[in-house]
């Protein structure tokens, strides 16, 4: 409201002092009874309703010299909190569009489900991830909600799975979690899956270059970390592309804003040297069933 105040009084004084036509005088009169900052409130939250129900997918290219006979894509997804804020049917419509990308390597980015996905949930999403189809395998990387760590967040004061439930139900549908850990693809690709950064995780976090060893190098490195850190070490260490979520885009006005201000990395594609790093949005978000800065997506990365 305060922002939708904001707009309406900037409006109503752009008509006042710089365009000054009388037969724009209906501003004053919608603007003097607050109508006019009602309207824009509506339209924002009309707005961010339908951005948090539309997924899309975007899509990056990028080159290497270090593949010489192959081309690879990338299905990247992150931040679906399933079950909490966003139509589940939605979610699987999205799946179902995914898999007619037919990708080589599925990356599933962490926080898929949060405190509030009750273990139905869970087990639903990743029976409906496990249907995805590729080339070579779907991996999962752990985000800062999915082993429920933020007891303020329970819908009922309890976690609704335990971590044993949440690693059983990952690979029972075929996924791989790498947690620290790496994977070679068709010994052209290393995937490094990264612990998540948060703070009770943050001691046992290993450096990249313990992950990896002399042989990874000449290949393809991809570092697969839920929050987007680490990026100016991680290009030291020779790392190609680097894919994160977390952000979320900044979801609502003015958050995003103040992640770009801050030089905080938000959104989109960023270069460290020689390092790629394509931050997702996510596919849903989290807290308000609301999105008016970024958009709900899924990724699909070319490598050539």
């Amino acid at each position: 409201m305060f922002i939708s105040s904001l707009i309406a009084d900037s409006i109503r004084l752009i008509q006042k002092y710089l365009l000054k036509e009388k037969h724009l005088n209906f501003i004053t009169k919608i603007h003097k009874n607050g109508l006019l900052a009602a309207i824009i409130f509506a339209v924002i939250i009309i707005g961010s309703v339908y951005g948090m129900n539309h997924i899309e997918l975007t899509e990056y290219n990028l080159t290497t010299d270090k593949i010489d006979n192959e081309s690879y894509s990338i299905l990247f997804v992150s931040d679906v909190h399933y079950g909490t804020i966003q139509d589940t049917q939605l979610v699987k419509d999205s799946i179902l569009k995914m898999n007619k990308l037919k990708p080589d390597i599925i990356v599933l980015g962490g926080d898929i489900v949060d405190e509030r996905t009750t273990e139905e949930e869970m087990q639903e999403i990743f029976e409906e991830f496990g249907k995805l189809n590729s080339t070579y395998g779907t991996y999962y990387i752990f985000g800062n909600h999915d082993r429920q760590p933020y007891s303020t967040d329970y819908e009922n004061g309890n976690r609704t799975f335990t971590n044993s439930d949440l690693n059983q139900s990952i690979e029972e549908n075929g996924i791989k979690i790498l947690n620290d850990d790496k994977i070679t693809i068709n010994n052209d690709i290393v995937l490094v899956g990264r612990s998540d950064a948060a703070w009770e995780d943050s001691v046992n976090r290993i450096d990249v270059d313990e992950i990896l060893n002399e042989s990874d190098l000449s290949k393809y490195l991809i570092v697969l970390d839920h929050q987007a850190v680490e990026d100016e070490e991680n290009a030291k260490e020779d790392i190609d592309l680097q894919l994160s979520g977390h952000t979320h885009g900044g979801q609502m006005f003015p958050y995003g804003m103040m992640y770009d201000l801050t030089g905080r990395l938000n959104y989109g594609e960023y270069e460290f040297g020689d390092m790629k790093q394509i931050i997702s949005s996510g596919l849903t978000g989290w807290g308000w069933p609301m999105r008016n800065e970024a958009k709900c997506e899924y990724v699909l990365i070319n490598i050539n």
